[in-house]
């Protein structure tokens, strides 16, 4: 058994401050033995395609932004709802963002792919719980 929680994560953020201490605190704490880094949406969407057609990893975890030039959280979980339809994969995945706005929170706690709005940055011990809590989604 890995000591691990999970093998592999995509992290989707366009701050590069925020995925480097994201990344940190995913090793640091043992949650993801394997981490790939996306600066965008669209490039974590092809990247997904290539997961479909087996020549890429499929991942356990994904934490995606909310706020990203060219195409927001938001976006990008329109065209991962199709993904999931075709791949028959579903990642754990958490929305990261420090959004306030209600219309935001309201909208991730009514998309059924997102497990749950996390806040930056990430607390290490609340994103293990929340795996350990859905880990039947698995």
């Amino acid at each position: 058994m890995s000591e691990y929680q999970v093998e592999y994560c995509l992290l989707i953020d366009d701050n590069m401050v925020d995925r480097f201490v994201h990344r940190r605190l995913l090793e640091h704490h043992k949650i993801a033995r394997d981490i790939l880094e996306f600066d965008n949406g669209k490039e974590a969407l092809d990247y997904l395609a290539q997961v479909t057609t087996g020549d890429k990893r499929v991942p356990d975890l994904i934490l995606l932004d909310l706020m990203m030039p060219e195409m927001d959280g938001f976006e990008f979980l329109k065209h991962y709802e199709l993904w999931v339809q075709r791949s028959k994969m579903r990642p754990f995945l958490f929305m990261v963002s420090s959004t306030e706005d209600d219309h935001d929170l309201k909208r991730s706690r009514d998309n059924r792919h997102i497990i749950k709005l996390l806040r930056k940055p990430l607390i290490p011990k609340l994103l293990k719980e929340v795996i350990d809590q859905n880990s039947d989604l698995k």
